[in-house]
C-alpha cells in the first residue's frame, strides 16, 4: 500500500476482484482435470478387478456414471478442451448430487 493507506483503496479494491475472480476460474480448471483423472483412474481399477464400483457411496456411483456417459476413456492423446469445458460448467451448475 502507497500514500499510507490513504489514495489506493478503491483501485487496489478493484485488482483485487479481477485477481480472485481469475483464481476461482483457474481453480474450477484444476478440479474439472482433476475430476477427469479421477474417474480414468477408477475406469483402470474396475476394469482390472481392484476395486468394486458397488463399494462406492451411491452418490459418488451415480457421478462416476454420468461422467462416464460423457466421458470416452482417454486411451490416446486427443483435443480435450470442449470436455474441460463441459465439466466445469457441470460443476458450477452442481450437476451431481454431491453438493447438498
Amino acid at each position: 500500500s502507497t500514500e499510507c493507506h490513504n489514495q489506493d483503496k478503491v483501485s487496489m479494491g478493484t485488482i483485487a476482484s479481477r485477481d480472485a475472480m481469475r483464481v476461482l476460474q483457474l481453480t474450477e480448471q484444476v478440479l474439472a482435470t482433476t475430476l477427469l483423472a479421477t474417474v480414468q483412474g477408477l475406469r483402470i481399477r474396475i476394469e482390472r478387478k481392484e476395486l468394486d464400483l458397488a463399494s462406492l457411496p451411491v452418490a459418488v456411483q451415480a457421478m462416476y456414471n454420468d461422467i462416464c456417459s460423457f466421458f470416452e476413456p482417454l486411451v490416446e492423446d486427443r483435443p480435450m478442451e470442449s470436455l474441460l469445458r463441459f465439466t466445469i460448467d457441470a460443476i458450477q451448475t452442481q450437476r451431481w448430487a454431491l453438493y447438498q
